[in-house]
C-alpha cells in the first residue's frame, strides 16, 4: 500500500512538470506573437497579450518568471518602445532578490541600464550598471561583463566624455585579443569606430573599418555589412565618390543577405546611405530610388531619430532640386521638432514636481516654473516664426529665380535638342532609303545579270573543262557575295517578317562563322514601329561588330523585352571589358568632348537618340560589357 501511494505521488509530481513545460511553451510562442505585433505596431493588442502573460506567471518559479520577463521585454526594446520595457522590468526587481541565476539577473539590471542611457538619466543609468555588475561578476561568463562595459562606453560617448570613451574602448579591444574571441572584437571594433566618429577623425574610422572587414567576413555576415557600410561613410565624408560607391554597393549585397533581426533597419540605414552618395554623385535616379526605400521608417515611436531623419530628406530633396518636398519635409521637421521639445518640457515639469512634492512651496515652484517654460516656448515660437518666414521667402524667391533660369535653360535647349534630332533623323532615314536602293538594286539587277551568265556559260561551255568549271565555280562566288552585300544593306527577313526573325537569322549566321555562343530572349507583346526595328537591328548589329573585333567574348547574352511601360534592349558579353566603357547612365552626347568614343558606340548613341531612348553602359576590367537601351 505504501509503495503505491509513494508510486501515485511521483506521478503526480512527474505530471505537474509536464504540464509547467507546456504552459512555458505556451507563454514563449505568445511572446514570439508579441515580437511581431510590435514589429507591426500592433502596440495595443501587444500589451493586451502582455498582461496576460504576466498573469499567469504566479504559477512558475522565481527564475523561470524572471527568464519570461526578460525575453518580453526584449520584444519591445528591439523595436525601442521603451517605456513598455521599463515597465515590465521594473517588476523585476522585487523578483530579483529571491532569485539565484545571477545571469539573467545581470542582463535584467543590464536593461534598466540600457533604458537610463538613452532617457539620458544618467543616476539611474550608473545605480543599475553597478547592480549588473555585482551578478555577473559572480559568474563564469565574461562575454557579460564584456558587453555591459560597452553599454556604459556607449553612455560616456554620449555625454561626450571622450577621454573615459576611449579608454573604456581600447580596453574591451585589448580583452578580445587576449580571449581571441571574434565577436568581441568585432563588437570593441564598433564602439572604436564610433569614437572616431563622434571626434571626427576618419582616418582612424577607416582604419578600424578595413580590421572589422578582414574579422566579420568569415562568417560574420551581419558585421561585415556595418563595416563596408562605415567605410563607405568614411570616402563619403573624404569625398572619394568611386570608393565609396564601391563600398556601398559590396555593403547593399551584404544587407541584402542578412537575415538578422535588425534586417528592416539595416536596409534602411544602407539605403539611406545610397541616398546621400547619389545625390552627390548627381545621379537623380538613383537617389531617389534609395530615398524610396527608406520611407518605412523602422522606428516611427523614436521622435528624435525620426526629426532627423526628416531633415535629412529635405536636405536630399534640396541638392535634388525638388523644392516642393524640401520644403514639405521642412516643415514636418519643425513640427516634429516642436513635439520634442513638448515632451522634453513635460519630462522635465514631471521630475521637478516629484522632487518638491514634499516641500511647502511645491505649489509655488510649480506655478514659477510652468509660467517661465510657457513664455519660453512663446519666445521660441515667436523666433522660430520669423526664422521660418524669412526662410521661407528666401526660398520663394531662390526657387523663382531658378525657375525662370530653368525654364530659358530647358527651353532653349529643347529646340537645340529637337533641331538635331530632326538632323539625325533625315541623316538616317537617308541612309536607310540609299541601303534599301541599293541593295534592291545589286538583289535585282546585278544579281539577276550574274544569273543570266551562270545559264549562258552553262548551256554554252564545255562543263567538263576544268577551266569553265573553275569559272561557273567564280561566278557562283560572286552571285553569293553580291548576295550576302545586299542582305547586310539591309536583310530581305526584316522587311518581310519584322525584326525577332531578322536578329535570329543575323545570330545564327555570326555563330556558324565565329566561336561565340548567343542566347536570345526576347518577349515583344507590343509591336514594334518599322522605323523602330530597324534602330534596334542597326544597334544589335553594330554591337556584335564590336563585341567581334574587341572584347574576346565567348558568351553573348541579347534580351528584347519590356521593363514598365518601356520597350528594353539588354546586350552582355563575358568579355575583356574596358574601364573607359565604365559610365553609368550615359547621357547621348556622342560629341561630347568629355567622352572619347569609337565610331561604333557613336553610331549606337545616334541611334539611340533618334528613337528617344536612354542608354546604360557598364563595363569593367575582366568582368565583360553590359549595354542596356529603354524606349
Amino acid at each position: 500500500m505504501k509503495n503505491f501511494i509513494f508510486l501515485l505521488c511521483i506521478l503526480s509530481f512527474l505530471m505537474s512538470i509536464s504540464q509547467n513545460t507546456v504552459d512555458k511553451n505556451i507563454l514563449y510562442k505568445k511572446i514570439d506573437t508579441i515580437n511581431v505585433l510590435v514589429q507591426e505596431r500592433e502596440i495595443e493588442k501587444a500589451n493586451s497579450i502582455s498582461a496576460e502573460i504576466q498573469k499567469k506567471l504566479i504559477s512558475f518559479d522565481t527564475n523561470t518568471k524572471l527568464n519570461i520577463l526578460y525575453k518580453l521585454s526584449l520584444s519591445y526594446l528591439h523595436h525601442s518602445y521603451n517605456d513598455e520595457a521599463k515597465k515590465i522590468l521594473l517588476t523585476t526587481i522585487p523578483e530579483i532578490k529571491h532569485s539565484n541565476d545571477n545571469e539573467i539577473n545581470g542582463k535584467l539590471y543590464k536593461q534598466l541600464c540600457y533604458i537610463g542611457i538613452i532617457e539620458y538619466d544618467i543616476p539611474s543609468a550608473t545605480k543599475y550598471y553597478e547592480l549588473s555588475k555585482k551578478y555577473f561578476n559572480k559568474t563564469s561568463n565574461s562575454n557579460l561583463q564584456f558587453n555591459l562595459d560597452l553599454l556604459v562606453y556607449k553612455m560616456y560617448l554620449n555625454l561626450k566624455k571622450y577621454d573615459t570613451a576611449l579608454k573604456i574602448a581600447n580596453t574591451c579591444y585589448s580583452k578580445s585579443f587576449q580571449t581571441k574571441d571574434s565577436t568581441q572584437s568585432i563588437d570593441a571594433l564598433s564602439a572604436l569606430i564610433d569614437y572616431y566618429k563622434a571626434i571626427k577623425d576618419y582616418k582612424n574610422v577607416l582604419t578600424y573599418s578595413k580590421k572589422g572587414v578582414e574579422i566579420s567576413s568569415a562568417g560574420f555576415l551581419n558585421s561585415y555589412s556595418y563595416f563596408l557600410e562605415e567605410q563607405s561613410n568614411v570616402y563619403i565624408h573624404l569625398k572619394k565618390y568611386d570608393s565609396a560607391t564601391l563600398y556601398f554597393k559590396k555593403a547593399y549585397n551584404a544587407v541584402s543577405k542578412d537575415t538578422s533581426p535588425f534586417h528592416n533597419y539595416k536596409a534602411w540605414r544602407i539605403n539611406k546611405i545610397g541616398a546621400e552618395l547619389y545625390t552627390l554623385l548627381n545621379d537623380k535616379e538613383n537617389a531617389i530610388k534609395h530615398l524610396d526605400l527608406t520611407s518605412e521608417y523602422p522606428f516611427e515611436n523614436n521622435l528624435k531619430e525620426q526629426s532627423e531623419y526628416i531633415f535629412f530628406k529635405a536636405g536630399i530633396y534640396e541638392k535634388l532640386g525638388n523644392f516642393d518636398l524640401a520644403l514639405k519635409n521642412l516643415k514636418l521637421y519643425l513640427n516634429l521638432k516642436d513635439e520634442i521639445e513638448k515632451k522634453e518640457a513635460q519630462k522635465y515639469l514631471i521630475k521637478y514636481t516629484s522632487l518638491y512634492e514634499s516641500i511647502e512651496k511645491e505649489k509655488k515652484i510649480n506655478s514659477l516654473i510652468k509660467e517661465n517654460h510657457e513664455k519660453e516656448i512663446l519666445i521660441y515660437k515667436s523666433n522660430l516664426k520669423r526664422k521660418f518666414t524669412l526662410f521661407y521667402f528666401t526660398i520663394l524667391f531662390i526657387f523663382t529665380i531658378l525657375s525662370l533660369y530653368i525654364w530659358y535653360h530647358f527651353k532653349t535647349k529643347k529646340i537645340l535638342i529637337k533641331a538635331e534630332n530632326l538632323r539625325f533623323q533625315s541623316v538616317i532615314d537617308a541612309q536607310e532609303k540609299e541601303r534599301i536602293r541599293i541593295a534592291k538594286d545589286l538583289h535585282d539587277g546585278l544579281g539577276q545579270n550574274i544569273c543570266a551568265i551562270k545559264m549562258i556559260c552553262s548551256n554554252s561551255l564545255d562543263l567538263e573543262n576544268k577551266s569553265n568549271l573553275k569559272l561557273l565555280h567564280i561566278i557562283d562566288e560572286t552571285y553569293e557575295e553580291i548576295r550576302n552585300i545586299s542582305h547586310n544593306m539591309m536583310p530581305s527577313v526584316l522587311i518581310k517578317k519584322g525584326l525577332i526573325p531578322a536578329i535570329k537569322e543575323m545570330i545564327e549566321k555570326i555563330e556558324h562563322s565565329s566561336n561565340i555562343f548567343f542566347d536570345f530572349e526576347y518577349d515583344c507583346s507590343n509591336k514594334i514601329e518599322e522605323d523602330v526595328s530597324i534602330s534596334i537591328y542597326r544597334i544589335i548589329q553594330e554591337s556584335i561588330s564590336n563585341i567581334i573585333k574587341h572584347s574576346q567574348a565567348t558568351k553573348v547574352k541579347i534580351k528584347l523585352g519590356k521593363e514598365r511601360k518601356n520597350h528594353v534592349l539588354l546586350i552582355k558579353d563575358n568579355g575583356i571589358g574596358s574601364k573607359d566603357l565604365s559610365i553609368a547612365n550615359l547621357i547621348n552626347e556622342p560629341d561630347s568632348k568629355t567622352q572619347k568614343l569609337g565610331i561604333g558606340l557613336k553610331n549606337i548613341l545616334s541611334r539611340t537618340k533618334m528613337i528617344k531612348g536612354n542608354i546604360h553602359i557598364d563595363s569593367s576590367v575582366n568582368q565583360g560589357t553590359s549595354l542596356k537601351i529603354f524606349f
